[in-house]
């Protein structure tokens, strides 16, 4: 099973400001020797030194991510602004022909999973087929909802792809071509669901984005814990800093700090912090990994958990 990013932001898109642009330049440009400078090559070897918030950036689009399985089906998770490019890739790089047959699974309909839907190239052949996948009953309805005549120049339905919905009711495992899906509902705005995957290896790949794990929630973690539990990778939402978290009570997200303590009690092997907050910049993104892996050590440095955080074109072969 294979998982790539295409968007990781939270809330609404994030552009990078030309001012931070020319700021990483100066930063490069001051570690640099002259050594660095005497080729393509010694440049390239010298800018894949530097740390992401430096030598590029951890990326604006907001919730998209792809799976494929062995056989190279394809797997969608949401469907934000990230959802766009990937479409692009699909049709320009990949040359995906007609015909193709596309799964995709909806967390919740919030705007930022599912803005880029109408900017999906594939979407936009006769010939290609769809799969919608939900743990909302409504998901159909929903879609349709966002995009009435007086706010998109076609609304969904009209949309030329072949369309099917399945319903996929919490904690029934679902058979979708190879992948054995299941579902748990977290706490947020008007609810969210997280989707685990399982292959036929038995490798086991969890999408949490969008949950609020406070302390009251963590009151009644082992259901949670039951479900995350040995995890190959968890990706995890972690908008806030630990003290925002507490300011930010019922906004539907969670901390770092939090992501890590369920996932060393989950016993999961990869953390992936995600669903950045639309305000912090690459450095900001730095210190907030930082201060994980700082937490991990001090909570349980001992345990194997690995953390990374998610930024676009981050691949993963779980």
């Amino acid at each position: 099973m294979r998982v790539k990013f295409w968007g990781v932001r939270g809330s609404v898109p994030t552009a990078i400001h030309h001012n931070e642009v020319r700021a990483k330049l100066e930063k490069a440009l001051a570690f640099a020797g002259p050594a660095d400078l005497l080729s393509p090559e010694k440049m390239g070897d010298f800018i894949d030194t530097l740390p992401l918030s430096i030598r590029g950036t951890f990326g604006g689009n907001t919730t998209c991510l792809e799976i494929r399985n062995d056989e190279g089906d394809i797997y969608i998770l949401d469907g934000g602004t990230g959802l766009a490019r990937f479409g692009h890739r699909l049709m320009y790089d990949d040359k995906v022909k007609k015909g193709t047959t596309l799964r995709m699974f909806v967390t919740h309909t919030h705007w930022d999973h599912i803005q880029g839907m109408m900017f999906f190239g594939p979407f936009f052949i006769p010939e290609n087929k769809v799969h919608f996948y939900s743990s909302f009953q409504d998901v159909k309805d929903r879609l349709m909802y966002q995009t009435p005549p007086t706010h998109f120049p076609i609304t969904f339905e009209e949309l030329p792809i072949q369309k099917e919905f399945h319903y996929m009711p919490e904690g029934v495992e679902t058979e979708v071509d190879g992948l054995t899906v299941s579902s748990k509902a977290v706490k947020h705005p008007g609810t969210a669901y997280s989707y685990k995957f399982v292959d036929k290896n038995k490798k086991t790949f969890i999408f949490c984005s969008d949950a609020e794990f406070s302390l009251e929630v963590m009151h009644d973690i082992v259901p949670y814990i039951e479900f995350f539990k040995n995890a190959d990778v968890l990706v995890f939402d972690t908008q806030y800093t630990f003290s925002e978290s507490f300011q930010k009570i019922d906004w539907g997200h969670s901390s770092a700090q939090m992501a890590t303590d369920i996932a060393i009690k989950s016993n999961v092997k990869k953390l992936v912090l995600f669903h950045h907050d639309p305000s912090y910049n690459d450095e900001q993104m730095d210190a907030m990994t930082l201060q994980a892996l700082k937490y991990k050590e001090l909570m349980a440095p001992s345990h194997f958990l690995e953390i990374e955080t998610a930024y676009e074109g981050l691949e993963l072969n779980i």
